[in-house]
């Protein structure tokens, strides 16, 4: 799977493509996840139980209680994204947050998403680069992530994300 960063905990390494225009918020990011793990927060702990299945899943096995899986790793990503725009205040980065918020949403919400769809997006057509799907999403984290909101569906649907 091709990513822009990651942060592994196992390895203690965080990796992150500078070559971009959005590396700093990347870098947020996975920083974001390094404090997952530092502080020993409970949804880093079950996500190392989810994020396994979820890929077992993605990648065609059959994985009991999926709905959970992808819940936890939903939830870790909402967790993390709310950690990213305190660092980004912290460090007074030079990044919109608002426009941050908004490509955020597009993710958590991705999660909901590959349960109707079953993999991972395109690199070329990522929800958080997604322009239609930026523009529908607020600029704040008050929605229920709980459910896929239709309208945001549709724009899934139609953007093939």
């Amino acid at each position: 799977m091709t990513c822009s960063g990651f942060f592994d905990a196992e390895n203690k390494e965080l990796v992150c493509s500078m070559n971009r225009t959005d590396a700093l918020e990347i870098l947020a990011h996975e920083f974001a996840h390094l404090t997952q793990w530092v502080d020993g927060i409970d949804l880093w702990k079950k996500a190392d139980v989810s994020i396994p299945k979820v890929d077992d899943w993605l990648m065609g096995e059959d994985v009991p209680n999926i709905k959970k899986h992808l819940a936890v790793s939903r939830d870790l990503e909402l967790d993390n994204e709310k950690r990213a725009v305190k660092i980004i205040k912290k460090f007074g980065l030079d990044i919109d947050i608002d426009h941050y918020i908004k490509k955020a949403n597009c993710y958590i919400h991705f999660y909901n998403r590959m349960l109707a769809t079953r993999k991972w997006s395109s690199p070329n057509n990522s929800p958080y680069s997604n322009k239609k799907l930026i523009k529908i999403m607020p600029n704040h984290f008050r929605m229920n992530y709980q459910k896929l909101p239709k309208k945001v569906e549709q724009v899934f649907i139609e953007e093939q994300i």
